[in-house]
Formats: C-alpha cells, sequence, structure tokens
C-alpha cells in the first residue's frame, strides 16, 4: 500500500510538472522544482521504507531518469564528432588548432593540480584527525585491492607513456562505440584527422569537400534536433534521479562523516567560484554565465555524470559564443583528464588527512608544491585507467609514498560527494573553452555577435 501511494505521486509530480511545461513556465525554473520535489520526496520515503521497499521504487521510478541517462550518452559521442569535424569545415583551424588543444589541456592539467592544493588547505583548516577512524576490515580490503589493481602491477596499471598512448585509437569504430575508458578522446583524435584531410582537400577537389560540408552541417542540424527532444523531458528525469538517489543514500553513513562531507562541499565551492572568476577574466559575466550554466551544472550535479551532461554543455557553450570547435574539444577532454573534482580537489582533501596521520606538515610549502604536480599528473594520467575519485586518491597517495586505507572509509559517501565533485569537473571544462577563447582574441562579451569569422579560431 506504501508502495503504491508512493508511486501515485510520482505520477502526480510528473502530470504537475508537465503541466507548467504547458503553461509555458521557463526550463530553469521547472529543473530547479524538479530536484526540490525530488530531495524532499526522497527524504521522507528514506525514513519510511524498508531496504526492500526502497530498492523496488528505485527500480520502476528510476526508469525515467536512467533512460535518459543513456539516452544523452548514446548522442555525446555522435556530436562530439560532427562537432569537431563542423569546426573544420566553418572555421580556418590549419594554424591554431594545435595552440587550441595544447592550451585546454595545459588549462585542465594545471587546474586540477591548483584544486588538488586548494583541497590540501582545506583538508588541514577542518581538522579532521584521520586517527580518530576506525577502519575496518572491509574497509582496507577495498582500499588495497584498488591499490593492487591500479598500482601495484594489476591489470589496470600504466606508465605515463602508456598512458598517453592509450588515448590514441587504434580501432576508432570501436570507440564510437564508447567501451573504451578514454573512447571520447579517441573520437577527438580521429576526427581531427579527418578534418586536416578535409582541409587538405579543401581547395584540390572542391566538389568533394563540399559535399562532405554539406553533409555535416545535415548531420549536425538532425543529432542538435535529436539534443533538444532529450533535453525537454530532462526536469522528469531530474525529479526521478534525484528522489531514487536520496532514497537509496545511507543517511547515517552520511551524519557519521559529516565533517569530512562538508569539508568536500566548501572545496567544491571554492574551486567552482575560482573557475567562474577564470571565467568571467575571460569575457563571460558570472550573472549571464550562472544564468546560462545553471540546468546544466544542476543535471551534472543529479546525475554525477559528466559524459551524459555533455549534450547540454555543448548546447550552453553555444549560447555563451563559444565556438564548436572549442566547445567539443574541452568537454571532450574534461571527462577524461584534468577532472578538477575528482582527480584534483578529492584527492587534495584525503592526501591532507592522511599526511597528517604520518606526521607530515601538508601545508609545508615542499609538500603542498609535490603533492600538487603528483595530483597534477595523476589527472593526466587517469584517462587510461578508467579514473574516479577513489583511484585518483590512491594513486596520488601511492606515489607520496602514503597509506591508502584510510581511503576505504570514505567510499561509503563517495556517491553523494561525486555529485558535486562532477559539477567542478564539467565546470572546468568551460573553463577551459574560455581560456582557450581568450588566448586566441575571441570575444565572449555579451554584446558580441555569436560570429566567428573565417580564419577565426
Amino acid at each position: 500500500m506504501l508502495l503504491l501511494l508512493a508511486f501515485i505521486v510520482v505520477f502526480f509530480v510528473i502530470y504537475g510538472l508537465i503541466y507548467l511545461k504547458q503553461r509555458k513556465v521557463p526550463f530553469s525554473k521547472r529543473v530547479v522544482l524538479a530536484l526540490a520535489l525530488g530531495i524532499l520526496l526522497g527524504l521522507i520515503l528514506n525514513g519510511i521504507f524498508s531496504t526492500e521497499q526502497g530498492l523496488l521504487f528505485s527500480d520502476w521510478t528510476g526508469i525515467i531518469g536512467s533512460i535518459y541517462v543513456k539516452l544523452l550518452q548514446m548522442i555525446s559521442i555522435p556530436l562530439v564528432l560532427v562537432c569537431v569535424l563542423l569546426a573544420f569545415t566553418k572555421i580556418e583551424l590549419k594554424t591554431n588548432v594545435v595552440k587550441m588543444g595544447a592550451t585546454i589541456i595545459l588549462t585542465l592539467v594545471t587546474f586540477a593540480g591548483i584544486a588538488g592544493m586548494i583541497g590540501l588547505v582545506t583538508g588541514q583548516l577542518s581538522g579532521i584527525d584521520g586517527n580518530g577512524f576506525t577502519i575496518s576490515k572491509s574497509a582496507l580490503h577495498a582500499a588495497n585491492d584498488l591499490k593492487e589493481s591500479y598500482v601495484s602491477g594489476g591489470e589496470h596499471t600504466l606508465t605515463l607513456p602508456q598512458k598517453i598512448v592509450a588515448i590514441f585509437p587504434s580501432n576508432p569504430f570501436y570507440d564510437l562505440t564508447g567501451q573504451r575508458p578514454s573512447a571520447t578522446l579517441g573520437v577527438v583524435i580521429f576526427a581531427l584527422c579527418l578534418g586536416f584531410a578535409y582541409l587538405k582537400i579543401k581547395d584540390r577537389k572542391v566538389k568533394e569537400a563540399q559535399l562532405f560540408k554539406d553533409f555535416l552541417d545535415s548531420a549536425y542540424e538532425i543529432i542538435m534536433s535529436v539534443v533538444r527532444l532529450f533535453l525537454s523531458f530532462a526536469p522528469y528525469a531530474v525529479f526521478t534521479i534525484m528522489t531514487t538517489t536520496v532514497v537509496n543514500n545511507d543517511i547515517s553513513a552520511v551524519l557519521k562523516l559529516a565533517q569530512f562531507f562538508i569539508t568536500c562541499y566548501a572545496t567544491i565551492l571554492l574551486v567552482f567560484l575560482l573557475q567562474v572568476l577564470v571565467i568571467a577574466f575571460c569575457g563571460i559575466s558570472p550573472v549571464r554565465y550562472i544564468k546560462k550554466a545553471f540546468p546544466v551544472l544542476s543535471f551534472a550535479f543529479i546525475t554525477a555524470s559528466s559524459a551524459g551532461s555533455m549534450a547540454m554543455n555543448l548546447e550552453m557553450q553555444e549560447e555563451l559564443h563559444i565556438p564548436k570547435g572549442v566547445s567539443s574539444l574541452s568537454a571532450s577532454f574534461a571527462t577524461s583528464m584534468g577532472m578538477c573534482g575528482c582527480a584534483g580537489l578529492y584527492p587534495g582533501i584525503i592526501i591532507s588527512i592522511v599526511a597528517a596521520t604520518q606526521g607530515i606538515n601538508p601545508l609545508s610549502p615542499q609538500f603542498l608544491l609535490s603533492a600538487g604536480l603528483v595530483i597534477a599528473m595523476t589527472s593526466f594520467g587517469i584517462a587510461g585507467t578508467g579514473g574516479g575519485g577513489t583511484v585518483a586518491t590512491i594513486i596520488a597517495l601511492s606515489t607520496l609514498g602514503l597509506p591508502v586505507g584510510l581511503v576505504g572509509i570514505f567510499i561509503a559517501i563517495e556517491p553523494l560527494v561525486d555529485m558535486g565533485r562532477t559539477v567542478v569537473n564539467l565546470n572546468g571544462g568551460v573553463m577551459a573553452s574560455a581560456v582557450t577563447c581568450k588566448v586566441n582574441g575571441i570575444d565572449l562579451s555579451e554584446h558580441h555577435a555569436p560570429i566567428h569569422p573565417e580564419g577565426q579560431v
């Protein structure tokens, strides 16, 4: 009876959101309302459902959100392929593409290191005593298993040169399926090769080049039509995802690790504000940016999926007048390297806590800089390992010669922390786009028309 009542409530909330759409209520307001209702209903049901009821409710209610995320992931790789190629057909990138790619990667990796150092500082200032945690056998086992797999000669262990090589595709059609950890980067590299090939025949074989360009124009319009269709269902997906997320999480575990949880989100907020400051320096006012980005960042928070948010991300960057070639590259790279949330600030906080248990002052200049460098390098290499905040943390701890056991304790609440980390991961990609535009002299201010003439990046 309780389950039936819960399903009825879900039905009426979705019906209400559909009614608001028919009444022309703005998309962003409907997304915020869906988020709030999802949290509220999730908290209520978390307190009254048994474990079995929660799982059954989530299985059925989560269908909408799960299908929605899968649809966005389905379209993300074709979208990246077409957008990168379209940049070559609409804009001359001959002299700037290497500079553009290098700027994006350098921005992402450098900022991951900075985010890591911010995490070290906030972790130390939080006063969390690592010696006060009792490491259970299961937590220690989980952490050591990951260390064996990713650091100590396991199947996922790669040297830095091997990680770089792993980015390049041996079979681009396999990468188009999205099965490889660095599949998105592989698709970008394949698209770059096709793009350069187009530039080589553009003047020699005009007919063939024009046919290729027309095909891409049509493909882009069709894919974006699909994206807009999917995005129209966002409020319903946001509501169901948020509800099932709150219902299924152990609130007591969060309360036990409340100090760590609060420290993580305080650091996420600091890093986010710093990213927005950089974006503002590049010509996009904070108010304008937040207004455009809020639905995308909200969706990234709820789904904890950078790849699933890519379609919305690219659409939003286009509204900010960022060229498709720049946004496609930065959004793609940001899902696989330089993730300042998962591979930056999160490892920084835990490294600070663990270092203090070993009698090391995390804020000593030598340790702070060496840890920041290790975090930056780890954030680059994580594309070849399949990544994740816990994996990045264990690799960084092992590189610094610190014990990894404490990481296992925080695995219990990592899914909730990962929601915030995904926001700064995605935001880091937008920041890299803005920095690249600034370096290449592209005006992103509000008064500037979204037109990028031939010859410009």
